[in-house]
C-alpha cells in the first residue's frame, strides 16, 4: 500500500505542479486583457509568449538530449587506426611484436521515430588488423618483419542512444589468415591449418557514470567454418575519462571477455593513457596496453597468449 500511497501522492504533486504553471499564465494574460493601450497590450502578450516559448524550447532541448555511445577504450576489436609496439609471449616464444590496424566506424543513417529518445544510428563498421614478428628484421627479406596473422571485420549496428545510456545490436563477419612467413617457420599449420570464419549477433549496453562508464554484453554465433565451433561470448568493462585540460584528457579501461569456444578462459584488457584533442578533427590517443588470456587472433583462439606495449590510436 505504501508503494500505492507514493505514486497517487506523486501523481498529485505533478498535477498541482502543472496546473500552478497552467494557472499563472492564465493570470499573467488576464493582467495584459486589462490593459488600456494597445501597444502596451500587444507588448504584455509578445512577453508571454517568449517565456512560454522559451520554456517549451528548453525543455524539448531537455528531452532531446542523448547519451551518444562511445568507443569501448579497452576493447580490442574496436574500428579504430592503431600502431602497437610491445613484446608477445606467445606459444612458448617471447618476442618483440608490432601490431597494425585500419578501422572505421561509419554512420549511414539515423532513424528518427519521435522528438523524445526514439532515434536509432545504423553504422557501418570494418576493421583489419595484424601481427609481426619483428625480433629478426635483418633476418627478413622484405625488411618488414614476419606477418602472423591477419583478421578482417566488417558488420553493421544499430545504436539506441537514451539521455545516460545505449543499446548496441550488432552483426558483424570476421575471418582470418595466416602470414607465409609464420607458414614458413611452422610447417605443421600447412597441415592442420584451421580456415576460420563466421558471423556473430551480439547486444551490448552501455550505463554513463559521469566520468565513468560501464558495460554488459553477450554474442551467438550464427554461422561459423568449422561448423563445431562453440557459439557463446560474453563481455563486460569499465573505462573512465577525466576532466579535460587545455589539450589532453586522461582515460583508461579494462575489458573482460570469455568464449565457450576456449572454455570460458577470462581475457583481460588493459589500456590506461591519454587523449590529445586540438591538433586534428578526431582525438589521437596514447596508450600502455596489457593484455592475458587467450589469443584474440583468429585460429589461435585457444593459444595462451600475453602482451605489454604501446599504441598510438585514432578514430575515423
Amino acid at each position: 500500500m505504501q508503494i500505492v500511497y507514493k505514486i497517487v501522492f506523486g501523481i498529485f504533486v505533478w498535477t498541482s505542479m502543472v496546473s500552478a504553471q497552467n494557472g499563472s499564465i492564465e493570470i499573467s494574460l488576464k493582467k495584459c486583457r486589462n490593459i488600456d493601450d494597445k501597444i502596451q497590450r500587444l507588448t504584455c502578450y509578445d512577453q508571454i509568449g517568449a517565456t512560454t516559448t522559451k520554456n517549451e524550447n528548453l525543455q524539448q532541448i531537455e528531452n532531446s538530449a542523448a547519451f551518444h555511445m562511445p568507443v569501448l577504450l579497452a576493447d580490442i576489436e574496436e574500428p579504430r587506426v592503431f600502431s602497437t609496439i610491445g613484446t608477445m609471449d606467445f606459444r612458448n616464444n617471447s618476442f618483440n611484436a608490432i601490431l597494425l590496424g585500419v578501422g572505421t566506424r561509419l554512420k549511414l543513417k539515423t532513424f528518427d521515430f519521435s522528438e523524445q529518445h526514439k532515434s536509432i544510428d545504423f553504422n557501418m563498421i570494418g576493421l583489419i588488423k595484424s601481427q609481426f614478428d619483428v625480433d629478426e628484421l635483418d633476418t627478413r627479406n622484405n625488411r618488414g618483419g614476419a606477418l602472423i596473422n591477419t583478421d578482417f571485420m566488417i558488420g553493421g549496428e544499430l545504436v539506441k542512444s537514451y539521455k545516460n545510456a545505449s543499446l548496441r545490436l550488432k552483426y558483424s563477419h570476421r575471418s582470418t589468415h595466416l602470414g607465409d612467413e609464420f607458414l614458413i617457420d611452422n610447417p605443421d599449420f600447412l597441415i592442420n591449418r584451421l580456415n576460420l570464419s563466421y558471423e556473430t549477433i551480439d547486444l551490448l549496453a552501455y550505463r554513463n557514470l559521469s566520468h565513468w562508464g560501464a558495460y554488459l554484453g553477450a554474442s551467438a554465433i550464427v554461422r561459423s567454418e568449422p561448423g563445431s565451433l562453440d557459439k557463446y561470448q560474453l563481455q563486460t568493462g569499465l573505462q573512465y575519462r577525466g576532466a579535460q585540460f587545455d589539450w589532453y584528457t586522461p582515460i583508461f579501461g579494462l575489458d573482460f571477455k570469455s568464449w565457450q569456444a576456449a572454455n570460458w578462459h577470462l581475457n583481460t584488457s588493459l589500456k590506461a593513457g591519454v587523449e590529445f584533442s586540438g591538433f586534428f578533427d578526431q582525438p589521437l590517443q596514447i596508450l600502455l596496453e596489457y593484455y592475458d588470456g587467450k589469443s584474440p587472433y583468429g585460429q589461435f583462439f585457444n593459444e595462451d597468449l600475453e602482451f605489454i606495449g604501446m599504441s598510438l590510436n585514432h578514430y575515423w
